[in-house]
């Protein structure tokens, strides 16, 4: 089934900034995207190689169940981009079909989370981020 994958931040210590210097937070926002689609890439081909198969002459090392997947042909992680969808918003998709069989898995393909790790890991650090890189108070 596929997931929507959701990072919120608490804009109660930035209310002050996003009234004086929306585009600050704007562009801190634009950043920290890159970053979350700098870090999907750079997961794929981290985990241990799993099966190995060959399509008409090239031979491709897949991943295992649970990790990342490797790169075969780069249509995945090539298409991998973020864009705005609203003030304060952006969302980070990709352009391939297969990508949700992957991360989510199929009938016959075991899941290979690709962007469920990294948004994980962006609710862990998204506030620290935001008071570190727009100067704010860490009360």
């Amino acid at each position: 089934m596929a997931q929507n994958f959701e990072v919120r931040l608490d804009t109660t210590g930035i209310d002050r900034l996003l009234q004086s210097e929306p585009q600050k937070v704007e562009r801190w926002l634009d950043g920290f995207a890159e970053d979350m689609v700098t870090g999907i890439k750079l997961s794929f081909g981290s985990g241990p190689g799993g099966q190995e198969y060959t399509r008409g002459s090239v031979t491709h090392i897949a991943s295992q169940p649970g990790y990342p997947p490797n790169v075969d042909i780069g249509a995945l992680m090539g298409s991998i981009r973020w864009e705005p969808t609203g003030a304060l918003e952006r969302t980070i998709m990709d352009g391939v079909e297969y990508g949700i069989w992957l991360e989510d898995g199929t009938e016959d393909i075991l899941p290979r989370p690709w962007m469920a790790p990294i948004f994980d890991d962006a609710r862990q650090r998204i506030e620290r981020d935001a008071r570190d890189n727009l100067g704010l108070d860490s009360r």
